[in-house]
């Protein structure tokens, strides 16, 4: 490093936050202890640094997040006061309830060990990889590795666009229904993302809905059936009444829209209409699409966790590449 960059870092060190400190100040003592052993500082370690570095910032982040305005989990009171600490968090005891908590209490990473795993695992996120993988990568039990991505899953599965507005594509998808880690099957199994015993769809196919807007907001939801009452109960909350709804010729679809009485474009995709105009699926169809490329990796998923699974896919593409470990972490915080 020259001089120059040098006195540059200098100049943006009086930017970090206490957090970025916190991460700064592992990092330096890290690679101070590597140069005084006499190790040679290697693009792993470095690595393996700022990893940690990253996992102090972020757990020091969700602190400052929660300390800047405490409230009990139990009570929603803002009266509260420090009641010491445990295990380097800040402890609280609400005057009201008499309870005390901490930054994690009431979130889905509340009594979660082994802390410095977090970020790692939160990278595994990002990556998409499987749980075995996860497993081997950080030295867990699959079990653990299971139990911990639902975890880090359980808020991110409920944030959905609130308002879809505009041209407003909307459009079903299927899975195949599956019983996968189950002990008792109620139907013969099936080999690892396998098919369906019959062509088409079937009762063995779980659908999806789709909805998203020009603006990339995205919502999704699994229906009981393709009844006008199941896909009302999803596009109703969310749908904007000056939007544009575009689907298929389903009658549902039709059904809604005459109902809350907004603007409806049908194609008939049987007959190859794919576009009216301006109005087209491909938005949607190519949501659809990336998603059910991004679920082979997983080689089917239970049913029953099918929920979690759209919730990480929401998060990926919205965030985009500038999806981080950090992020996950903070999503799953809540």
């Amino acid at each position: 490093m020259t001089d120059e960059d040098f006195q540059r870092l200098l100049t943006l060190i009086g930017a970090l936050s206490q957090a970025q400190l916190v991460g700064l100040d592992a990092v330096v003592r890290t690679r101070i202890s590597a140069v005084s052993a006499g190790q040679t500082v290697t693009a792993e370690i470095v690595e393996r640094v700022d990893s940690a570095a990253e996992g102090c910032a972020s757990i020091a982040d969700i602190q400052a997040r929660f300390a800047a305005d405490p409230q009990c989990p139990h009570c929603q009171s803002a009266d509260v006061i420090k009641w010491g600490s445990a295990n380097d968090f800040q402890r609280y005891r609400c005057k009201p309830c008499k309870a005390t908590f901490n930054a994690l209490t009431g979130t889905p990473l509340a009594q979660l060990h082994k802390r410095e795993l977090w970020l790692p695992h939160a990278q595994t996120l990002v990556e998409g990889i499987s749980l075995r993988k996860v497993a081997a990568r950080l030295q867990i039990d699959v079990t653990t590795a299971f139990r911990w991505r639902h975890r880090f899953l359980k808020e991110p599965k409920t944030r959905k666009a609130k308002v879809l507005d505009g041209t407003v594509e909307a459009d079903e998808t299927y899975f195949l229904y599956s019983e996968k880690g189950s002990r008792k099957l109620t139907r013969p199994a099936r080999k690892r993302g396998g098919k369906a015993s019959t062509p088409g769809l079937s009762d063995e196919h779980v659908p999806v809905l789709i909805a998203r807007d020009r603006n990339t907001a995205t919502t999704d939801q699994i229906l009981p059936d393709r009844s006008e009452k199941s896909i009302s109960a999803v596009l109703e909350p969310v749908v904007a009444k000056s939007a544009v709804l575009v689907s298929d010729g389903a009658k549902a679809y039709r059904a809604f829209a005459n109902r809350v009485n907004i603007v409806h474009v049908e194609l008939n995709l049987s007959a190859g209409e794919r576009r009216w105009g301006i109005y087209h699926m491909q938005n949607v169809n190519a949501y659809d699409s990336r998603l059910k490329g991004w679920m082979r990796r997983f080689n089917g998923v239970a049913t029953k966790y099918l929920d979690s699974y759209l919730g990480w896919r929401r998060t990926t593409d919205r965030e985009g590449d500038a999806l981080s470990a950090n992020h996950m972490l903070a999503a799953a915080w809540g």
